[in-house]
Formats: structure tokens, sequence, C-alpha cells
């Protein structure tokens, strides 16, 4: 996706209606640093921005992430290109949300361990208690809230693939937090064909 376009074609058409960014701006409810951005190629307005947006310049949410107007002639091919688009974004962000995952949750498990081995060394060897049993209580809690953050990660990015009907699903959270699992590939009822098998996960 061209943001660089985008911002341009956001740009002639605000000029088109004649509105001054600050005017645009008290019309979607943003700021005007926020038009500035978008016209600079920086962001793009949010899902509940675009179509009020569109609504002002006489134009659809297709000609507007393609940046340009459409004919009638060549829009299905746009329409079917930025769904393309679309959806290789959303496979990089996918990736990047599972890598962040792993990442986050070998940084929580690594420093729940360091903290648990200080405060069982500080209890048997120096007899303290309160400070390590305060360390652990902490150091618990810190580590059951990264784990849950990242199953919640796990659960939104991508898909996961039924072993009996090979249909694609978004479980809820609860069915990925309930499910024996080993690794990313999780027991869980699929919603297609209702059996019960271990669901793989995949980007795409």
């Amino acid at each position: 996706m061209d943001y660089k376009k985008i911002g341009n074609f956001i740009m002639t058409e605000r000029k088109a209606k004649k509105l001054t960014q600050k005017k645009l701006a008290e019309m979607l409810f943003v700021s005007e640093k926020t038009i500035s951005k978008w016209e600079n190629g920086n962001g793009l307005p949010d899902t509940n921005t675009l179509p009020r947006l569109c609504e002002i310049f006489d134009i659809t949410i297709n000609e507007l992430l393609n940046g340009e107007r459409i004919t009638n002639e060549n829009y299905v091919d746009k329409a079917e290109n930025k769904l393309f688009d679309l959806q290789k974004m959303k496979e990089a962000s996918d990736k990047r949300n599972l890598l962040s995952e792993i990442v986050i949750g070998s940084v929580a498990t690594i420093l729940f361990l360091i903290i648990l081995s200080v405060s069982l060394y500080a209890i048997k060897k120096l007899n303290v208690l309160t400070l390590p049993i305060i360390m652990i209580v902490v150091a618990s809690i810190i580590f059951v809230f990264a784990c849950s953050f990242c199953l919640y990660i796990e659960q939104k990015a991508g898909f996961y693939v039924c072993n009996k009907c090979n249909h694609k699903y978004v479980p809820s959270f609860r069915q990925v937090f309930f499910a024996p699992h080993i690794n990313r590939t999780r027991y869980m009822k699929c919603p297609c064909c209702k059996k019960r098998s271990w669901s793989k996960k995949v980007i795409n």
C-alpha cells in the first residue's frame, strides 16, 4: 500500500473541495496534525474515519486506498489488488505478532526463573523471608500476565486449521486458554464439523 500516493490523493481531494486542513479536521473530529500526517504519507485514517472522509470527498474506500479515482472498467481489478495487498499486510503483521509472542514469553520466563532463584537463595542462605516472598509473588503475577498476553496474541494472529475438515477458524480466547496444546497446535472443537482435533496455527 503506497502511503505517499494515498496522502497526495487526500491532499488533492481536500483542495478540490476547497477545504483547509483545519476545516477538514473539524469535520472529521480529528486534529489538524492528523490531517497533515495523512497527507505526508505517515499514516492512514482509521476504520471509523474512513467512511466519513470518503463521504466528504465523494469517493469510495477502494479509491481512497488506491490513491486515485477509479473508472468502472478497472474497478474490480483495483478492488481485488487492494484486497490482496491488505491480506499481505495482515499476514506480515501476524508474523510480527507471533514473533513478539516468543520474545515476550521467553523474557518473562527467564526473568521469573532468575527472581525465583535469587529469592529462594535469600530464604535458604540468608534467612530473609519478607522481601523474597514479595518478589516471588510479584514475579508470579507478572509472569501470569505475560503468558496471558502471549496467549491473546496467538489467538488473534492468523487461524487454526481443523485436522478433520481443514476448516480455518479463529477460536475464542477461552477455547485457546483451556485447550491442551503442543506448541501452537491445540486440541479444540471445530465450529464447522463440530469435531475435536489437533488444530494447527497458520498465518494464511
